[in-house]
């Protein structure tokens, strides 16, 4: 491909730093890449909980509307931050190598033995640490991770919950821990960075031909999951597949309990039935 694909993305240093990982792999394969930068709704809005907004997708949507506006060849995201369903005329072809699936708690006192306040709006963070640890009250804190990490030592917050990949990404070494994945486990597709373009593209089949057999099958089946069951944010739900043993594992915590299966495999009726049943208690 002789021109440069237009990349559209949010204007955040981690939403940056994405697009040059995507884009080392376009540059190794001779493919020239120009950005192009828009500010999503979620980055207006810095009040509301992701949980409480109306709208799917929050930091999707309008990067993918360029797309299908003929303004760009392809978009960047954070994997877990696609909603399951997307605009028809667009496709995932692509996913990164996996980064970290853990959570890093940024604190100056050990998890183990904090009590305060924890910034972070995420249902399942909440819900999670909080039936490993009831003394800890969570408060919300928007932002990039850079804001979010000025508002902790501003003391908006006593401690940040945020994705260990995004400061590794960033190269941000912080005080705290990461959380173990048994204790916490992560959001379906934590890790990834994925790709959108329009079906049936010159750049669609091309992002297939870069893509990596091990990360599509792991995003895609948690993805499919996600669709069955028909999941959002609002949630408390962590997907984990893997390549090598091809097993899946579901958790679910509700306010007083947490859910824990492992499936070889894609769950079959009654696997999905199960897990149905369990999201309705």
């Amino acid at each position: 491909m002789e021109r440069k694909i237009r990349i559209v993305t949010r204007g955040s240093n981690l939403a940056l730093k994405q697009v040059d990982i995507v884009g080392n792999v376009f540059a190794a394969a001779g493919i020239n890449y120009e950005k192009i930068i828009v500010r999503s709704s979620g980055d207006k809005d810095l009040k509301t909980p992701i949980y409480e907004t109306k709208e799917p997708g929050l930091f999707v949507k309008v990067l993918n509307q360029v797309i299908t506006d003929g303004e760009a060849d392809l978009a960047v995201h954070s994997a877990k931050d696609i909603p399951n369903e997307i605009d028809q005329a667009l496709s995932i072809p692509y996913y990164s190598e996996r980064g970290s699936i853990n959570d890093y708690f940024v604190s100056k006192v050990p998890l183990s033995d904090f009590s305060g306040t924890v910034g972070g709006s995420s249902v399942r963070r909440k819900r999670f640490l909080s039936l490993m640890n009831r003394s800890i009250t969570f408060v919300n804190v928007r932002g990039n991770i850079e804001t979010r990490l000025r508002k902790w030592e501003r003391g908006e917050a006593d401690s940040l919950v945020m994705a260990k990949v995004a400061l590794d990404r960033l190269g941000i070494a912080v005080q705290g821990e990461v959380i173990d994945e048994d204790l916490l486990p992560p959001a379906p597709n934590q890790g990834f960075i994925a790709v959108v373009s329009r079906k049936g593209s010159e750049v669609e089949k091309m992002l297939k031909e870069l893509a990596d057999p091990k990360s599509l099958w792991e995003a895609e089946t948690e993805r499919k999951l996600m669709g069955d069951l028909n999941l959002g944010c609002d949630l408390a739900v962590s997907i984990n597949a893997n390549y090598e043993s091809r097993t899946v594992k579901f958790s679910y915590a509700s306010e007083d309990r947490r859910y824990d299966y492992v499936f070889h495999g894609y769950p079959d009726k009654s696997g999905l039935a199960k897990l149905r049943d369990v999201l309705d208690e």
